[in-house]
């Protein structure tokens, strides 16, 4: 054999291209033993190839070919080798640019034992081409066809890619990968054989791929397969587009996998090629926000962006009918969440039933029409976000446990105000009033009556107290019939003022029907420091104490004011 037809990848240029003078008609030799033996169809983008491994009295032919090539495909054969030398026929799928040269072949084909090797999916209709040949189907033979020496051909399942029963097979003798429609692509230059231009490579498969392949995951899982069974890779020899460049095999089985593929199913027919792609890359740019975002409204921006992107209003808002909080709103243009409904004037497009949850989009203008494919991806889009709903859901219920755990800790279970520790936690500003008050003579409540009616009246006087106090004061129970406010920035002025509201309120609560006998009423002791002072907390509460017990001493049902000049002298 004339060695010179033997055109070996220069890994120093970028693409390997036929003399359309001559070699055309020629096989070429692209790995030891190894031919590439197709033929290039005038005008046609869809080349197809077909292989040759030279394996002594029993050669192998790899995806024969159709009607249109196997006459120029024989032609190379015979120059190569006497064509009773053929002895396998691997056929990665059925379809008839692979197998429907079989009958001919039938007719040219002298080896006594010649078998088509492929799966048994596909070979249920390959048999549909009534060829002579016995089958060798792979999965019974472990996955393998040993060849001469320790050289084998081994096979790996790709399934709907783009056939159930797809395969791939690799040349352990040569390294070199036959990957079937993979890596396969539309070829606009009929010349170009092999290439080292992993960008020129993707180009050409990505129109491919997205027509012919389910969807990016199960090309991913393919490609999986493929990496973990054959990690070292010399070459990739696809049936069409180009052969790939050892150089680059790792760069385009990287980017082969993040295509997106199966794009046709976005609408319910073929149409407009690059706006389903527009919406693939929207798909996929969602399903990336959700493994990134942590927060509602870091997703409605994110959505947001990707929707604009993507020819769609930009101003959108995500809704959520929360179990305890009702609807919430989060929208691309504000900060906070509001508790309102989306939008009534927007488009909306329902994604969960439960909980109830909305997309709204603004639409640019009165008659702004919003693209039904577009909207159909969202609504099956939404079934990916329910984890990341049920863990915004989690969020809150684990929120309102923490916070019931903190009022349990901080609250006065009878009454419902701050208890002791909830003070002891309490920020204090720079100058405050504190008024401490206790119920007169609230032991004969509880002795004459018993104590159901002492609480009785212990929940009144504490709806009374927050009932008499400023908004920003803080009410607590300290104890028994003993309680506390603390007034921020007030003065003693104001504590005294809110005191004696605070015990005129408290003597009406036995015409409330508070009181099981005579009047209800208070002693109260008020105690103040400014920003000057130096004093502390306990320093500031023990003047009000003793302000309380003045109040008690000098008759109760009245309010007292500390000395403020001695707590200046302490």
């Amino acid at each position: 054999m004339d060695r010179s037809l033997h055109r070996p990848c220069d890994s120093s240029a970028t693409q390997a291209r036929f003399d359309s003078a001559s070699t055309q008609e020629q096989p070429v030799e692209i790995a030891p033993g190894v031919w590439w033996v197709g033929v290039r169809l005038v005008k046609d983008h869809f080349q197809c190839h077909t292989y040759f491994i030279a394996n002594g009295s029993e050669g192998v032919l790899i995806d024969p070919g159709s009607p249109l090539t196997i006459e120029g495909t024989l032609a190379k054969l015979r120059s190569i080798t006497d064509l009773g030398a053929i002895r396998w026929l691997v056929c990665h799928h059925s379809d008839p640019d692979i197998c429907a040269s079989l009958p001919r072949l039938g007719d040219v084909l002298t080896h006594p034992d010649v078998h088509v090797v492929t799966e048994w999916r596909a070979n249920a209709l390959i048999r549909h081409y009534d060829h002579p040949f016995s089958t060798y189907l792979v999965e019974q033979h472990n996955w393998c066809l040993p060849l001469q020496g320790n050289r084998r051909l081994e096979f790996q399942l790709t399934p709907y890619l783009h056939f159930p029963g797809a395969m791939v097979s690799f040349d352990t003798g040569s390294g070199t990968l036959f990957s079937s429609d993979l890596f396969g692509g539309f070829v606009p230059d009929s010349s170009v054989l092999e290439s080292a231009d992993a960008a020129y490579i993707i180009e050409n498969a990505r129109p491919f791929h997205q027509h012919y392949m389910p969807s990016r995951e199960l090309l991913s899982a393919g490609l999986a397969r493929i990496r973990s069974r054959w990690p070292r890779i010399e070459r990739i020899a696809p049936q069409h587009g180009h052969i790939v460049a050892a150089s680059i095999v790792d760069e385009v089985f990287s980017a082969l996998g993040a295509m997106d593929c199966g794009v046709y199913c976005l609408a319910d027919a073929d149409v407009d090629l690059k706006r389903l792609l527009r919406i693939a890359e929207a798909r996929r740019r969602l399903s990336e926000a959700l493994l990134h975002q942590s927060s509602p409204l870091g997703m409605v921006r994110a959505m947001g962006t990707i929707l604009e992107s993507s020819g769609q209003p930009g101003e959108c808002a995500l809704s959520v009918n929360m179990p305890i909080d009702g609807w919430t709103t989060w929208n691309s243009f504000e900060d906070h969440p509001e508790r309102r409904e989306p939008p009534a004037d927007w488009h909306h497009i329902c994604l969960l039933g439960d909980p109830a949850m909305v997309l709204a989009l603004k639409g640019k203008g009165v008659q702004h029409q919003f693209d039904p494919d577009m909207e159909r991806m969202l609504r099956e889009f939404a079934e990916s976000m329910r984890p990341w709903v049920d863990h915004l859901l989690e969020d809150q219920r684990q929120a309102l446990e923490v916070a019931a755990l903190n009022v349990a800790a901080l609250s006065d279970p009878l009454t419902g105000l701050a208890n002791r520790r909830a003070l002891a936690e309490a920020k204090l500003p720079a100058s405050y009033s504190l008024i401490e008050l206790d119920l007169d003579h609230f032991k004969l409540i509880n002795d004459s009556f018993g104590h159901d009616a002492g609480d009785r009246v212990l929940k009144q006087v504490a709806r009374v107290l927050k009932e008499s106090v400023r908004e920003q004061d803080q009410t607590f129970r300290l104890g028994g019939e003993e309680f506390l406010v603390l007034l921020p920035e007030a003065d003693q002025a104001t504590a005294l003022m809110v005191a004696e509201r605070i015990r005129g309120s408290m003597r009406q609560l036995e015409a409330m029907g508070a009181g099981p006998v005579g009047e209800v009423t208070v002693s109260l002791g008020v105690s103040s420091k400014s920003a000057l002072l130096t004093a502390d907390f306990s320093e500031v509460m023990e003047l009000a104490d003793q302000a309380l017990y003045s109040a008690k001493g000098a008759g109760r049902d009245r309010v007292c004011a500390a000395d403020g000049l001695s707590l200046s002298r302490r």
